[in-house]
């Protein structure tokens, strides 16, 4: 770490974190908001998305609480937002629980069942249902 100090950079040992905040904590939705700021710029520069008809706004994703949901017009656009997502996560270091995430698809207001999301060759997102039950 080299903070400044008076107009010159000092220079401190390695510094570890011990743990983070945990999830029941009060500060971690907002924490959760406040890291999550440069990724949904990034994901706003992508123009992916629902459009919004009144006033012609795209929506990508949704913030609440400690999750973060992301919505697009197609499986190109949603693999291009869920690769940003995985570009920014590495970049900090910051694990998402991979184990929670799942992907839906709706064609014309119905269900249709589509093939899993490769986020890397170890890591794939899989549909709503598969196995797994989510409340």
């Amino acid at each position: 770490m080299r903070p400044h100090t008076e107009n010159k950079l000092t220079g401190t040992e390695d510094i570890k974190m011990q743990c983070g905040i945990f999830q029941g904590d009060s500060l971690s939705p907002l924490l959760f908001c406040i890291c999550l700021i440069p990724p949904t710029e990034q994901l706003n520069r992508l123009n992916t998305g629902y459009e919004e008809h009144i006033k012609k706004t795209k929506i990508s994703h949704v913030l609440y609480m400690d999750d973060l949901k992301l919505t697009a017009k197609s499986k190109e656009e949603l693999q291009k937002q869920i690769q940003t997502v995985k570009i920014f996560s590495d970049d900090i270091q910051m694990e998402f629980g991979l184990e929670k995430c799942a992907k839906i698809a709706f064609k014309r207001g119905k269900l249709v069942h589509s093939q899993n999301l490769v986020i890397d060759i170890k890591r794939e997102i899989q549909e709503l249902g598969q196995g797994k039950t989510y409340k």
